[in-house]
């Protein structure tokens, strides 16, 4: 049971689930083997839908914070402790000005091998929710909230499609650092232009269901290198 719930605000609500979810586990709230209330429950005590509540238990089952089982429901792993507290700092420390290109360089690196074994191994469902968030992209790129969230969403569906669950953890462990500096991006450029991104993804798709792995993973390779130029330029210019 929950107690004195904190409601939560209509504003990046994923996000505030996983942080509120965090600080209860840390509270111990929540103790290793514990189970969460059913979702109508959580949905009810944090106010928020069933689609964000999900993502947010997604996203901690993912770096292994909750383990979600059919039928059983979702149990707390392990306690946050030393486990929270360096990724937490590590993400953190990746949202600094001078470990910008290292965080660019390790999403090439890692989402380079994600996309790659995606090729491989994306069955159709996989196909479809690639598709969908990119037309999600398509149909929101004038809004810097739902653009964003498409962008991200596209990447994690193409985590989901490699079946590689330690690769998707530290794609999980980059999200905070990641969506840091695509707001910054975005509030930098005011209204931002999608178009670019919009060709690398279509590009990164179409290899995919080409079965291309060399070309999706040189479509990806300049998706990201393209960001870091942009990132680049505006810290050059003292923008961001």
């Amino acid at each position: 049971m929950i107690t004195a719930p904190v409601r939560i605000e209509r504003r990046r609500l994923t996000d505030q689930i996983i942080e509120q979810l965090i600080t209860m586990i840390a509270e111990g709230k929540f103790a290793p083997g514990d189970k969460l209330p059913p979702e109508h429950r959580l949905m009810k005590d944090f106010g928020v839908g069933r689609s964000s509540l999900r993502e947010a238990v997604g996203a901690l089952s993912l770096i292994g914070l909750l383990s979600v089982s059919p039928g059983r429901g979702t149990h707390v792993s392990i306690a946050s402790g030393e486990f929270l507290a360096k990724p937490l700092r590590w993400g953190m420390l990746m949202m600094q000005r001078d470990r910008i290109h290292e965080l660019i360089e390790a999403r090439i690196v890692l989402e380079q091998a994600i996309v790659g074994m995606a090729v491989e191994r994306a069955d159709e469902e996989d196909l479809k929710e690639i598709r969908q968030q990119h037309n999600l992209l398509k149909k929101g790129r004038n809004s810097k909230r739902k653009a964003i969230q498409a962008d991200f969403s596209f990447h994690f569906a193409l985590a989901k499609a490699s079946r590689n669950s330690v690769l998707s953890r530290f794609l999980a462990e980059l999200r905070q650092p990641i969506r840091h500096w695509m707001e910054k991006k975005a509030s930098a450029l005011g209204e931002y232009d999608y178009k670019i991104a919009l060709k690398h993804h279509e590009a990164i798709l179409q290899a995919i269901e080409s079965h291309d792995a060399k070309g999706a993973q040189a479509a990806m390779s300049k998706h990201l290198e393209s960001v870091k130029e942009q990132l680049t330029a505006l810290l050059t210019e003292k923008k961001i």
